[in-house]
């Protein structure tokens, strides 16, 4: 099995890295459950690393786990790469950033989930909420998913914004 097919993986994948605190209580998870959960996330030994198709590419998301540097690394292949940069001309060589283009967010919604935490700038566009919604629906979301929804999108915009 892999990790995004474990039933622990969005409640504990959207608290941890995309922040959001509901996340476990719109998933029916059990916190006891999740917190042994969590530690696989945070295990020194291993970082874990989940790849997702990404404007034509690959998107890897490395969960960097040093002692003194926690964090999540959005790693991008040459093909995703030359994504954003053919988008970024599109636009005239202009892109508000700092995460990556709303318009190269995936349909798919595991990889949707995935790559959210990277996307965009604090201007979400007004599709983009439902379109998380259904999603989170689709992974497992057993209530308030559109709460789940906004919450998601409304700490990307405040972290990008500091």
């Amino acid at each position: 099995m892999t990790w995004v097919e474990d039933e622990l993986f969005w409640p504990a994948f959207l608290l941890q890295v995309g922040l959001a605190r509901s996340a476990p209580d719109r998933f029916g998870a059990d916190l006891a459950d999740l917190d042994a959960y969590l530690d696989r996330f945070d295990d020194p030994d291993r970082w874990p690393v989940f790849s997702t198709p990404f404007g034509g590419g690959t998107m890897h998301l490395v969960v960097r786990n040093l002692a003194d540097d926690h964090g999540i690394d959005w790693v991008l292949d040459r093909e995703a790469e030359a994504a954003v940069d053919r988008l970024v001309e599109e636009q005239g060589g202009f892109f508000a950033g700092p995460g990556l283009p709303w318009k190269l967010l995936p349909d798919e919604p595991v990889h949707l989930l995935l790559s959210l935490p990277a996307m965009g700038d604090s201007t979400v566009p007004g599709q983009v909420p439902g379109i998380v919604k259904r999603a989170l629906l689709a992974v497992g979301v057993m209530e308030s998913a559109q709460d789940l929804a906004d919450e998601l999108l409304q700490y990307r915009a405040c972290v990008l914004l500091q």
